[in-house]
């Protein structure tokens, strides 16, 4: 019993985090192109270019982790 709840909950958690990464890839542009059509160019512009960097830090350091426990 306790093995299913575990593994009930693993899956659940799982299913969590890729609505969070499909919300992610998805409203980062997304969002990006309301702002862009609400006439702030600008914002929209630095919204992008701070979703490229969080975006950009996080896959660097899941690879770096990844490499780390290979080695």
């Amino acid at each position: 019993m306790l093995n299913l709840a575990k593994e009930t909950l693993g899956e659940l958690v799982w299913g969590l985090l890729a609505i969070v990464v499909f919300v992610w890839w998805i409203g980062g542009p997304g969002v990006t192109a309301i702002v862009w059509s609400g006439g702030d160019k600008r914002l929209a512009i630095q919204f992008l270019a701070a979703w490229a960097a969080v975006t950009t830090l996080y896959l660097t350091a899941s690879w770096l982790i990844r490499r780390a426990r290979r080695a």
